[in-house]
């Protein structure tokens, strides 16, 4: 009697985990995110961008301008439309670098690289209105 408890409890157990797993894996994307949602994370991103330029650019401390990095990196993730996945990539790889020549104290490189990422971040935007547009 008592193996045939510990089997159903197993199985209810087993068969919970699988019913929650795909909604817990998928927290935090949006499988189908609306046009103003993605318009939103674009503007949002640009101007986090803009804000780790201009920190950067100011002289801020090190915690500070990773967490500007931070968020820029945080808001690009959230970009949810398949006409701009590689451009926002790409951009994504730009600001990787820039992260990582402001953590070595490459504060020029990290300046220059942070506004290639912006222009790269602002073509993703102008691709997708135009995308969208057509």
């Amino acid at each position: 009697m008592s193996l045939l408890k510990k089997v159903v409890l197993a199985g209810f157990i087993s068969t919970a985990m699988i019913a929650t797993a795909p909604s817990v894996m998928a927290a935090g994307k949006q499988a189908n995110q609306t046009q103003e949602g993605v318009a939103i994370a674009l503007d949002s991103t640009v101007e986090a961008v803009e804000a780790a330029l201009a920190g950067v650019e100011s002289g801020v401390d090190m915690e500070t301008g990773l967490a500007l990095f931070k968020t820029a990196k945080q808001n690009s993730k959230t970009i949810e439309s398949a006409t701009v996945y590689a451009l926002r990539a790409r951009a994504q790889g730009a600001l990787k670098k820039a992260r990582s020549a402001f953590k070595k104290g490459q504060t020029e490189k990290s300046i220059e690289l942070t506004k290639v990422a912006l222009e790269k971040f602002k073509g993703v935007r102008t691709a997708y209105y135009n995308f969208e547009g057509d």
